[in-house]
Protein backbone atom coordinates (compact mmCIF):
# COMPACT_ATOMS: atom_id res chain seq x y z
CA UNK A 1 0.00 0.00 0.00
CA UNK A 2 1.25 3.48 -0.88
CA UNK A 3 2.63 5.40 2.13
CA UNK A 4 3.23 9.08 1.37
CA UNK A 5 4.95 9.81 4.67
CA UNK A 6 7.41 6.98 4.08
CA UNK A 7 8.07 8.03 0.51
CA UNK A 8 8.57 11.66 1.57
CA UNK A 9 11.13 10.50 4.13
CA UNK A 10 12.96 8.32 1.62
CA UNK A 11 13.18 10.91 -1.15
CA UNK A 12 14.48 13.43 1.38
CA UNK A 13 17.09 10.95 2.63
CA UNK A 14 18.17 10.35 -0.98
CA UNK A 15 18.50 14.09 -1.68
CA UNK A 16 20.52 14.61 1.50
CA UNK A 17 22.71 11.65 0.56
CA UNK A 18 23.27 13.20 -2.87
CA UNK A 19 24.20 16.48 -1.22
CA UNK A 20 26.76 14.71 0.97
CA UNK A 21 28.20 12.76 -1.97
CA UNK A 22 28.51 15.87 -4.15
CA UNK A 23 30.30 17.75 -1.37
CA UNK A 24 32.60 14.78 -0.75
CA UNK A 25 33.48 14.21 -4.40
CA UNK A 26 33.72 17.82 -5.55
CA UNK A 27 35.17 19.28 -2.33
CA UNK A 28 33.67 22.70 -3.05
CA UNK A 29 35.05 22.99 -6.57
CA UNK A 30 32.26 21.39 -8.60
CA UNK A 31 29.10 22.62 -10.30
CA UNK A 32 27.66 24.01 -7.07
CA UNK A 33 30.91 25.26 -5.47
CA UNK A 34 30.46 25.10 -1.69
CA UNK A 35 26.70 25.72 -1.79
CA UNK A 36 25.67 22.11 -2.25
CA UNK A 37 22.48 20.56 -3.56
CA UNK A 38 20.63 21.53 -0.37
CA UNK A 39 22.13 24.89 0.66
CA UNK A 40 20.03 25.33 3.81
CA UNK A 41 18.76 22.33 5.76
CA UNK A 42 17.26 22.79 9.22
CA UNK A 43 15.80 19.34 9.84
CA UNK A 44 18.63 18.35 12.17
CA UNK A 45 18.89 14.60 12.64
CA UNK A 46 15.20 13.97 11.85
CA UNK A 47 16.21 12.43 8.53
CA UNK A 48 19.16 10.07 8.16
CA UNK A 49 20.87 10.79 4.82
CA UNK A 50 21.59 7.83 2.56
CA UNK A 51 25.24 6.83 2.41
CA UNK A 52 26.45 6.71 -1.19
CA UNK A 53 29.88 6.08 -2.68
CA UNK A 54 28.96 6.66 -6.33
CA UNK A 55 26.20 8.11 -8.50
CA UNK A 56 25.11 4.70 -9.81
CA UNK A 57 23.90 3.83 -6.31
CA UNK A 58 21.77 6.96 -6.29
CA UNK A 59 20.31 6.20 -9.72
CA UNK A 60 19.30 2.71 -8.58
CA UNK A 61 17.43 4.16 -5.62
CA UNK A 62 15.78 6.80 -7.79
CA UNK A 63 14.55 3.98 -10.05
CA UNK A 64 13.00 2.31 -7.01
CA UNK A 65 11.38 5.57 -5.89
CA UNK A 66 9.92 6.13 -9.36
CA UNK A 67 8.15 2.78 -9.19
CA UNK A 68 6.64 3.64 -5.81
CA UNK A 69 5.56 7.11 -7.00
CA UNK A 70 3.43 5.52 -9.71
CA UNK A 71 1.07 4.37 -6.95
CA UNK A 72 0.57 7.86 -5.48
CA UNK A 73 -3.21 8.46 -5.66
CA UNK A 74 -3.13 12.29 -5.59
CA UNK A 75 -2.28 13.70 -9.01
CA UNK A 76 -0.66 16.95 -7.86
CA UNK A 77 1.51 15.08 -5.37
CA UNK A 78 2.51 12.53 -8.00
CA UNK A 79 3.38 15.32 -10.44
CA UNK A 80 5.65 16.94 -7.86
CA UNK A 81 7.39 13.71 -6.87
CA UNK A 82 7.94 12.74 -10.51
CA UNK A 83 9.37 16.20 -11.24
CA UNK A 84 11.58 16.01 -8.15
CA UNK A 85 13.06 12.67 -9.22
CA UNK A 86 13.67 14.05 -12.74
CA UNK A 87 15.39 17.03 -11.18
CA UNK A 88 17.61 14.82 -9.03
CA UNK A 89 18.51 12.65 -12.04
CA UNK A 90 19.41 15.78 -13.99
CA UNK A 91 21.56 17.02 -11.13
CA UNK A 92 23.51 13.77 -11.25
CA UNK A 93 24.20 14.30 -14.95
CA UNK A 94 25.62 17.75 -14.23
CA UNK A 95 27.64 16.55 -11.25
CA UNK A 96 29.18 13.78 -13.36
CA UNK A 97 29.99 16.15 -16.19
CA UNK A 98 27.57 14.53 -18.67
CA UNK A 99 26.71 16.73 -21.63
CA UNK A 100 23.29 18.35 -21.25
CA UNK A 101 21.65 21.06 -23.31
CA UNK A 102 20.32 24.28 -21.81
CA UNK A 103 16.79 23.23 -22.81
CA UNK A 104 17.22 19.88 -21.07
CA UNK A 105 18.29 21.57 -17.84
CA UNK A 106 15.41 24.04 -18.00
CA UNK A 107 12.84 21.29 -18.40
CA UNK A 108 14.33 18.65 -16.13
CA UNK A 109 16.66 20.23 -13.59
CA UNK A 110 14.62 23.40 -12.98
CA UNK A 111 11.23 22.08 -14.12
CA UNK A 112 10.10 25.00 -16.30
CA UNK A 113 9.25 25.31 -20.01
CA UNK A 114 12.19 25.48 -22.39
CA UNK A 115 11.36 28.94 -23.67
CA UNK A 116 12.05 32.64 -23.17
CA UNK A 117 9.71 34.90 -21.23
CA UNK A 118 6.50 36.06 -22.86
CA UNK A 119 7.18 39.27 -24.82
CA UNK A 120 3.62 40.43 -24.11
CA UNK A 121 4.35 40.31 -20.39
CA UNK A 122 7.47 42.43 -20.90
CA UNK A 123 5.50 44.98 -22.95
CA UNK A 124 2.74 45.14 -20.31
CA UNK A 125 5.31 45.75 -17.58
CA UNK A 126 6.83 48.62 -19.57
CA UNK A 127 3.36 50.15 -19.75
CA UNK A 128 2.72 49.62 -16.04
CA UNK A 129 6.01 51.27 -15.08
CA UNK A 130 5.34 54.14 -17.49
CA UNK A 131 1.92 54.79 -15.95
CA UNK A 132 3.15 54.66 -12.35
CA UNK A 133 6.06 57.00 -13.12
CA UNK A 134 3.63 59.47 -14.71
CA UNK A 135 1.48 59.39 -11.59
CA UNK A 136 4.64 60.15 -9.58
CA UNK A 137 5.27 63.08 -11.97
CA UNK A 138 8.35 61.59 -13.62
CA UNK A 139 7.32 62.55 -17.13
CA UNK A 140 10.42 63.93 -18.87
CA UNK A 141 12.80 61.87 -20.96
CA UNK A 142 12.84 58.27 -22.10
CA UNK A 143 11.48 55.50 -19.92
CA UNK A 144 15.04 54.56 -18.96
CA UNK A 145 15.81 58.16 -17.97
CA UNK A 146 12.63 58.44 -15.92
CA UNK A 147 13.36 55.19 -14.08
CA UNK A 148 16.87 56.42 -13.33
CA UNK A 149 15.54 59.76 -12.06
CA UNK A 150 12.96 58.00 -9.88
CA UNK A 151 15.57 55.69 -8.37
CA UNK A 152 18.10 58.44 -7.65
CA UNK A 153 15.44 60.61 -6.02
CA UNK A 154 14.63 57.79 -3.61
CA UNK A 155 18.00 56.24 -2.73
CA UNK A 156 18.51 55.75 1.01
CA UNK A 157 21.91 57.00 2.26
CA UNK A 158 24.05 54.04 3.30
CA UNK A 159 24.29 55.30 6.89
CA UNK A 160 20.47 55.30 7.12
CA UNK A 161 19.95 51.80 5.69
CA UNK A 162 20.11 49.86 8.94
CA UNK A 163 17.49 51.99 10.71
CA UNK A 164 15.13 51.78 7.73
CA UNK A 165 15.75 48.06 7.41
CA UNK A 166 14.75 47.38 11.02
CA UNK A 167 11.58 49.49 10.70
CA UNK A 168 10.56 47.62 7.57
CA UNK A 169 11.43 44.24 9.05
CA UNK A 170 9.26 44.81 12.13
CA UNK A 171 6.23 45.76 10.07
CA UNK A 172 6.83 42.80 7.76
CA UNK A 173 6.93 40.49 10.80
CA UNK A 174 3.61 41.86 12.07
CA UNK A 175 1.91 41.57 8.70
CA UNK A 176 3.34 38.07 8.17
CA UNK A 177 1.94 36.98 11.54
CA UNK A 178 -1.51 38.24 10.55
CA UNK A 179 -1.66 36.69 7.10
CA UNK A 180 0.86 33.83 6.90
CA UNK A 181 2.77 32.63 9.98
CA UNK A 182 3.95 33.98 13.34
CA UNK A 183 7.77 33.86 13.32
CA UNK A 184 7.99 34.85 16.98
CA UNK A 185 11.21 36.65 17.88
CA UNK A 186 13.18 35.36 14.89
CA UNK A 187 14.84 38.21 13.01
CA UNK A 188 17.50 38.63 10.31
CA UNK A 189 20.38 41.03 11.00
CA UNK A 190 21.50 43.35 8.20
CA UNK A 191 24.91 42.99 6.56
CA UNK A 192 26.01 45.60 4.02
CA UNK A 193 28.14 43.87 1.40
CA UNK A 194 29.19 45.73 -1.76
CA UNK A 195 30.66 43.95 -4.74
CA UNK A 196 28.20 41.05 -5.00
CA UNK A 197 26.14 40.06 -8.04
CA UNK A 198 22.73 39.96 -6.32
CA UNK A 199 20.79 42.80 -4.72
CA UNK A 200 20.30 40.81 -1.54
CA UNK A 201 20.75 37.36 -0.06
CA UNK A 202 19.22 35.47 2.87
CA UNK A 203 21.80 33.67 5.03
CA UNK A 204 19.27 31.89 7.20
CA UNK A 205 21.68 29.74 9.20
CA UNK A 206 23.68 32.82 10.16
CA UNK A 207 20.56 34.90 10.74
CA UNK A 208 21.71 37.62 8.36
CA UNK A 209 20.53 39.31 5.18
CA UNK A 210 23.15 40.79 2.87
CA UNK A 211 22.43 43.90 0.81
CA UNK A 212 24.62 44.96 -2.10
CA UNK A 213 25.12 48.70 -1.63
CA UNK A 214 26.69 49.04 -5.10
CA UNK A 215 23.23 48.94 -6.68
CA UNK A 216 21.74 51.73 -4.58
CA UNK A 217 18.67 51.01 -2.46
CA UNK A 218 15.33 52.81 -2.39
CA UNK A 219 12.80 52.23 0.38
CA UNK A 220 10.62 50.26 -2.04
CA UNK A 221 13.59 48.10 -3.08
CA UNK A 222 14.59 47.55 0.56
CA UNK A 223 11.02 46.55 1.36
CA UNK A 224 11.09 44.03 -1.48
CA UNK A 225 14.34 42.55 -0.16
CA UNK A 226 12.89 42.30 3.36
CA UNK A 227 9.73 40.58 2.16
CA UNK A 228 11.41 38.36 -0.46
CA UNK A 229 14.31 37.15 1.67
CA UNK A 230 12.82 37.31 5.17
CA UNK A 231 9.13 37.82 5.93
CA UNK A 232 7.01 36.32 4.44
CA UNK A 233 9.62 35.03 1.96
CA UNK A 234 12.45 32.53 2.27
CA UNK A 235 13.10 32.71 6.02
CA UNK A 236 9.38 32.35 6.73
CA UNK A 237 9.13 29.40 4.34
CA UNK A 238 11.87 27.58 6.26
CA UNK A 239 10.26 28.25 9.63
CA UNK A 240 6.77 27.35 8.38
CA UNK A 241 7.76 24.02 6.84
CA UNK A 242 9.87 22.99 9.83
CA UNK A 243 6.95 23.75 12.16
CA UNK A 244 4.57 21.65 10.05
CA UNK A 245 7.02 18.75 9.86
CA UNK A 246 7.64 18.75 13.62
CA UNK A 247 3.88 18.65 14.21
CA UNK A 248 3.54 15.67 11.88
CA UNK A 249 1.40 17.66 9.46
CA UNK A 250 3.76 17.53 6.47
CA UNK A 251 5.91 14.99 4.68
CA UNK A 252 9.66 15.19 5.17
CA UNK A 253 10.30 16.59 1.69
CA UNK A 254 9.06 20.01 2.86
CA UNK A 255 12.52 20.22 4.43
CA UNK A 256 13.94 20.35 0.88
CA UNK A 257 12.48 23.79 0.18
CA UNK A 258 15.94 25.22 -0.59
CA UNK A 259 17.02 22.32 -2.82
CA UNK A 260 18.66 23.51 -6.04
CA UNK A 261 16.03 21.95 -8.25
CA UNK A 262 12.29 21.81 -8.85
CA UNK A 263 11.20 23.18 -5.42
CA UNK A 264 12.89 26.48 -6.23
CA UNK A 265 10.24 27.55 -8.74
CA UNK A 266 7.39 28.20 -6.34
CA UNK A 267 9.74 29.22 -3.51
CA UNK A 268 11.04 32.07 -5.66
CA UNK A 269 7.48 32.85 -6.67
CA UNK A 270 6.62 33.24 -2.99
CA UNK A 271 9.58 35.57 -2.58
CA UNK A 272 8.66 37.80 -5.48
CA UNK A 273 4.98 37.89 -4.52
CA UNK A 274 5.78 38.38 -0.83
CA UNK A 275 4.86 42.07 -0.58
CA UNK A 276 1.44 41.36 -2.10
CA UNK A 277 0.93 38.26 0.06
CA UNK A 278 1.00 40.43 3.19
CA UNK A 279 -1.03 43.23 1.55
CA UNK A 280 1.76 45.80 1.76
CA UNK A 281 1.68 47.66 -1.55
CA UNK A 282 1.43 51.20 -0.18
CA UNK A 283 1.96 53.53 -3.13
CA UNK A 284 3.21 53.94 -6.69
CA UNK A 285 6.81 53.56 -5.52
CA UNK A 286 5.94 49.99 -4.56
CA UNK A 287 4.08 49.49 -7.84
CA UNK A 288 7.16 50.63 -9.79
CA UNK A 289 9.54 48.48 -7.75
CA UNK A 290 7.43 45.33 -8.09
CA UNK A 291 6.96 45.87 -11.82
CA UNK A 292 10.69 46.53 -12.28
CA UNK A 293 11.51 43.31 -10.47
CA UNK A 294 9.04 41.35 -12.60
CA UNK A 295 10.44 42.99 -15.72
CA UNK A 296 14.04 42.22 -14.87
CA UNK A 297 13.44 38.55 -14.08
CA UNK A 298 11.51 38.22 -17.34
CA UNK A 299 14.35 39.90 -19.24
CA UNK A 300 16.94 37.72 -17.47
CA UNK A 301 14.98 34.62 -18.51
CA UNK A 302 14.94 35.68 -22.15
CA UNK A 303 18.57 36.78 -22.01
CA UNK A 304 19.64 33.37 -20.67
CA UNK A 305 17.69 31.67 -23.45
CA UNK A 306 19.23 33.85 -26.14
CA UNK A 307 22.76 33.42 -24.80
CA UNK A 308 22.77 29.73 -23.92
CA UNK A 309 20.16 28.15 -26.20
CA UNK A 310 20.27 30.38 -29.28
CA UNK A 311 23.99 31.17 -28.82
CA UNK A 312 23.57 34.84 -29.62
CA UNK A 313 26.45 37.26 -29.24
CA UNK A 314 27.07 38.10 -25.59
CA UNK A 315 27.41 41.83 -26.23
CA UNK A 316 23.97 41.84 -27.86
CA UNK A 317 22.48 40.01 -24.87
CA UNK A 318 24.12 42.43 -22.45
CA UNK A 319 22.62 45.34 -24.38
CA UNK A 320 19.23 43.65 -24.28
CA UNK A 321 19.33 43.36 -20.46
CA UNK A 322 20.44 46.98 -20.07
CA UNK A 323 17.99 48.47 -22.56
CA UNK A 324 14.91 46.29 -21.99
CA UNK A 325 15.36 45.64 -18.27
CA UNK A 326 16.80 49.08 -17.40
CA UNK A 327 19.49 47.32 -15.36
CA UNK A 328 22.72 48.59 -13.83
CA UNK A 329 26.03 46.93 -14.65
CA UNK A 330 26.39 44.90 -11.41
CA UNK A 331 22.99 43.34 -12.06
CA UNK A 332 23.80 42.73 -15.74
CA UNK A 333 27.10 41.11 -14.83
CA UNK A 334 25.36 38.87 -12.32
CA UNK A 335 22.72 37.66 -14.76
CA UNK A 336 25.27 36.93 -17.49
CA UNK A 337 27.53 35.13 -15.03
CA UNK A 338 24.63 33.02 -13.79
CA UNK A 339 23.41 32.24 -17.31
CA UNK A 340 26.80 30.80 -18.23
CA UNK A 341 27.05 28.68 -15.07
CA UNK A 342 26.60 24.98 -15.89
CA UNK A 343 24.24 24.37 -12.97
CA UNK A 344 22.79 27.74 -11.98
CA UNK A 345 22.34 29.00 -15.55
CA UNK A 346 18.78 27.81 -16.16
CA UNK A 347 17.61 28.94 -12.72
CA UNK A 348 17.20 32.51 -13.96
CA UNK A 349 13.94 31.17 -15.38
CA UNK A 350 12.70 29.79 -12.05
CA UNK A 351 12.11 33.34 -10.81
CA UNK A 352 10.04 34.29 -13.83
CA UNK A 353 7.88 31.19 -14.07
CA UNK A 354 7.50 30.94 -10.30
CA UNK A 355 6.43 34.54 -9.95
CA UNK A 356 3.95 34.25 -12.80
CA UNK A 357 2.43 31.10 -11.27
CA UNK A 358 2.07 32.39 -7.70
CA UNK A 359 0.78 35.75 -8.91
CA UNK A 360 -1.83 34.13 -11.15
CA UNK A 361 -3.29 31.95 -8.41
CA UNK A 362 -3.05 34.68 -5.76
CA UNK A 363 -5.13 36.98 -7.93
CA UNK A 364 -7.69 34.23 -8.57
CA UNK A 365 -8.13 33.30 -4.92
CA UNK A 366 -11.34 34.65 -3.32
CA UNK A 367 -10.73 36.73 -0.18
CA UNK A 368 -12.51 34.20 2.03
CA UNK A 369 -10.22 31.43 0.73
CA UNK A 370 -6.93 33.28 1.20
CA UNK A 371 -6.04 31.28 4.31
CA UNK A 372 -6.60 28.02 2.42
CA UNK A 373 -4.35 29.29 -0.36
CA UNK A 374 -1.58 30.23 2.08
CA UNK A 375 -1.67 26.80 3.72
CA UNK A 376 -1.46 25.20 0.30
CA UNK A 377 1.26 27.54 -0.96
CA UNK A 378 3.59 27.22 2.04
CA UNK A 379 2.65 23.85 3.45
CA UNK A 380 3.94 21.55 0.75
CA UNK A 381 6.47 21.41 -2.06
CA UNK A 382 5.31 22.01 -5.62
CA UNK A 383 6.31 21.44 -9.19
CA UNK A 384 5.06 24.02 -11.68
CA UNK A 385 2.46 21.67 -13.18
CA UNK A 386 1.50 20.21 -9.81
CA UNK A 387 0.98 23.69 -8.35
CA UNK A 388 -1.95 24.36 -10.67
CA UNK A 389 -3.28 20.81 -10.37
CA UNK A 390 -3.29 20.97 -6.58
CA UNK A 391 -5.07 24.32 -6.62
CA UNK A 392 -7.87 22.73 -8.66
CA UNK A 393 -7.96 19.76 -6.29
CA UNK A 394 -8.73 22.17 -3.46
CA UNK A 395 -11.79 23.31 -5.40
CA UNK A 396 -10.39 26.80 -5.89
CA UNK A 397 -11.09 28.65 -9.18
CA UNK A 398 -8.48 28.26 -11.91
Amino acid sequence: MYDDMALGYDVTAVALGMDALERSVQKGSGALDTEGLVPIYIGGDAIVPRNYSNWEMVEDELDSLSQRIEDCPILSRRQFLEALVRSLRSAIKVFRGDETSFSYRLQNLVGVPASPADEEVIAQLHEEIDGALARRNFIRGSLAQRIDAWQHSNFIPVDKLEKEYHLLQEEAVQRTAQRVFDVGDFRMALVLKPGTYSAGKCNFLEGTMEINTDLGVTRAALKHLVTHENFPGHATQLLYTLDLFKKGKATADVLLCTLNGVPGIIQEGIGDQATDLIDWVEDDDDVIQIALRRLRIAVATTASWRLMELHEDEDAVVSYIRETGFALDPYVDGRISQAKHIYRGPFNASYYFGNQAVRELRLKTPTDKFGVFIEYLYGRMHSLEGFFTGYRELGLPV
